[in-house]
């Protein structure tokens, strides 16, 4: 028996999100290596998924469930946290923005003892994913499997108009090409759809054509429990559990299961911190420190805003969020174009019909350049600890407490406040949470939503009564009351990052080498956000399939040699 037969395949990847998806299109290029892709979700892009308009937020079909954490050290406690259970991952559920972020996010990373991963060298792999429908120049790709389309300025809603032209007045200028051009500045987004459909990472690399490959094997519906180790190497993984439960024997084994997910399995197969491990109750098999540290994400509030008709997007523009405005807080001690405003012309939700959502904007700022850690932690009986600690640095804190008071200020600017009717910190009410949903009740209840506010009198005060607190309220409240109402309101984004970050072998924080090794580990990589030591002045879908992108040409390097 030769050494290949001793493997159910070269190359076994755990987790088919955006980077799982990647690395199983890339390596199966080369029909001489098996290649198997596990996915704990389903392998189906139902309508909501498809659908341009970002209808599956918090669609629970597509999430992992009871998945908690907690958002700050406000004494609230774990609440529901969503992470994407479906292949493709976050690209298949988030709101579509394809941003590279800034050439210094990755300068920084040297920094940590990272090579290879500085500016010059993450470009070409930009330009391999894309096929950018607006640019044709140096900066960017015309043939890779993920399409980018931005909204034009005349297809913007009549709100989305008024801010660029206030912004224009604050010395903020446009910026035609946010993917290429670095620095502050507004403009319309990249964004992964062909048509009316949403490209999701999957649907982009996983096409018809590559899933007949004989050396291709996907998997979904299954959940990795643990890794195989022979001493200091992975030799495979458990699938399932309980009498369903099988070994799948690899060359190398990749994980990419998320910053959440990728760390939970490190741990639970005896790689973490020997202390955490041991309290666990789980043998360790490597002492590696940084396992489940350095959990970042992007922290961000939101004002609604009800809007008069003139400032409403058109139905025929599909996606709600189709500017951002970036640009520097100017807080000493931070990083420039540190902060970013997106404008969500209508509030997402799972209806294919939502006459309420069109009503409401949802003017959302976030902190692009964090401070903040939290951390990952495996608890007995393997459940799984996460906390973010939002906003616990003072920098992050006091960006988010003035970004409170830009979008008070924002609203009250004459082309702005002639377009809305009321600006409220949205209620998160459990009327609110049925709104988000798909089904007769959240139908009914955005028809009469809508009817509400268009009546007179009682019906509409009422309404706006059940939105929020006006934000004149708030910003009124005093300054101590203004920091806990920016606490309780801050929520994580979907930019979960950092908690397996690279570093130099010799770091006793890093997870993995420059090439996503697993320090101290053969046979063991892992690819997907929980590797970055940074977060990137911009969501995270776009830099991790650039990611895997350039690991799977290292992979292929190393197999070659």
């Amino acid at each position: 028996m030769n050494k290949r037969e001793l493997h159910d395949c070269e190359y076994l990847i755990i987790g088919g999100g955006s980077a799982g998806c990647v690395l199983a299109s890339r390596l199966s290029e080369d029909p001489a290596v098996r290649v198997t892709l596990v996915e704990a979700g389903q392998d189906v892009e139902p309508v909501a998924v498809k659908d341009a308009r970002f209808r599956t937020l918090n669609d629970s079909r597509f999430l992992w469930p009871d998945l908690s954490a907690e958002y700050s050290q406000n004494g609230i406690g774990p609440l529901p946290f969503g992470q994407a259970k479906i292949l493709g991952g976050g690209s298949a559920i988030n709101g579509m923005h394809a941003q590279r972020g800034l050439p210094e996010d990755y300068e920084e990373w040297s920094d940590f003892g990272v090579q290879g991963w500085g500016w010059a060298d993450v470009l070409p792999y930009f330009k391999r994913l894309e096929t950018d429908c607006d640019f044709d120049n140096e900066q960017h790709g015309k043939s890779g499997p993920l399409q980018l389309q931005r909204v034009p300025p005349d297809n913007w809603s009549g709100l989305t108009k008024a801010v660029a032209t206030t912004y224009e007045r604050r010395g903020i200028s446009y910026i035609e090409d946010l993917n290429g051009q670095a620095g502050d500045g507004y403009g319309s987004v990249p964004i992964n759809m062909v048509g009316r459909h949403r490209l999701s990472a999957a649907a982009a690399y996983l096409t018809p054509e590559v899933r007949k490959r004989d050396n291709l094997r996907i998997e979904t519906g299954t959940a990795a429990s643990r890794l195989l180790m022979d001493g200091p190497q992975v030799t495979g993984v458990i699938i399932g559990e309980g009498e369903q439960s099988r070994a799948i024997w690899s060359r190398e084994t990749i994980v990419s299961s998320g910053a959440l997910h990728s760390p939970a399995l490190l741990l639970k197969s005896g790689i973490g911190p020997a202390e955490q491990l041991q309290a666990a109750g789980v043998p360790v098999a490597k002492n590696l420190a940084g396992v489940g540290s350095n959990l970042l994400n992007h922290p961000m509030l939101i004002v609604g805003a009800h809007l008069r008709s003139m400032g409403r997007q058109r139905n025929d523009v599909l996606p709600p969020c189709p500017i951002v405005v970036r640009y520097s807080s100017g807080l000493q001690g931070v990083a420039s174009t540190d902060v970013v405003l997106n404008v969500w012309e209508r509030t997402p939700n799972n209806l294919a019909r939502d006459p309420l959502g069109r009503q409401v904007a949802n003017l959302m700022f976030i902190i692009n350049k964090v401070y903040s850690q939290g951390s990952v932690k495996l608890a007995p009986e393997g459940a799984l600890d996460i906390r973010f600690n939002l906003l616990q640095d003072p920098r992050d804190l006091r960006r988010m407490v003035d970004g409170l008071s830009s979008l008070a200020d924002l609203v009250q600017e004459p082309e702005v406040a002639s377009l809305v009717n009321a600006a409220f910190l949205p209620a998160m009410t459990p009327l609110a949470l049925l709104m988000m949903q798909d089904n007769w009740k959240a139908q009914a209840l955005s028809i009469a939503g809508a009817a509400a506010f268009a009546a007179p009198g009682l019906p509409r005060k009422k309404a706006f009564e059940m939105a929020g607190t006006p934000i004149s309220d708030v910003m009124r409240s005093g300054k101590q009351m203004i920091e806990d109402t920016v606490r309780m309101a801050t929520l994580p984004g979907g930019h979960v990052s950092g908690t397996c970050r690279m570093g130099s072998p010799d770091d006793p924080e890093a997870v993995v080498d420059s090439n996503c090794r697993v320090i101290g580990v053969s046979g063991l990589r892992v690819v997907d956000a929980s590797i970055f030591p940074t977060l990137m002045a911009a969501g995270t879908n776009l830099p991790v399939i650039m990611a895997a992108e350039k690991v799977a040409d290292a992979i292929k390097r190393e197999y070659r040699a």
